[in-house]
């Protein structure tokens, strides 16, 4: 008998991490650090005059990462993706969610954006109340490496 508690307990941790898995779900999203030709990050208000950010947003079912990437930056941001994308690294957002931070150079604007909502600005000279975590984001993403490099 007493063999048969580890087995037991193998199955209950293995039951219990099967319903997490569908009770929690992961995330999945992705975000565009889109660089113009000074070298310069593009970044988007949030809502209600928020904080300043690289453009980001979930990817929806059946849509993989570039898509979704190509997605975001269209609605978000107002430009079409040239080209592919370089994704450079996933880093956790939040408990139960994974970003892919892709790194965009070869783009095109296709509505009105420049404005309050979006916006330039050097790397160097970062709005004040960009979180430091997206700040290093961004300065690992402008090193210009690849998933395998990093």
């Amino acid at each position: 008998m007493k063999e048969d508690i580890p087995l037991l307990g193998l199955l209950v941790v293995r039951a219990f991490q099967r319903y997490w898995r569908l009770v929690r779900g992961l995330s999945l999203s992705v975000e565009g650090c889109v660089v113009d030709e000074a070298g310069c990050v593009l970044m988007v208000r949030e809502e209600n005059g928020g904080n300043w950010e690289l453009p980001w947003g979930n990817v929806r079912a059946n849509e993989n990462l570039e898509s979704a990437l190509r997605r975001v930056l269209r609605e978000a941001a107002g430009i079409e993706v040239n080209g592919q994308p370089q994704l450079s690294f996933f880093h956790a957002a939040g408990a139960n969610g994974q970003t892919g931070s892709y790194l965009v150079r070869n783009w095109r604007p296709i509505t009105g954006w420049e404005g309050e909502p979006r916006r330039f600005f050097p790397e160097k000279a970062l709005p004040g109340d960009t979180a430091g975590e997206q700040a290093e984001r961004i300065r690992r993403l402008l090193q210009d490496r690849t998933i395998s490099q990093v």
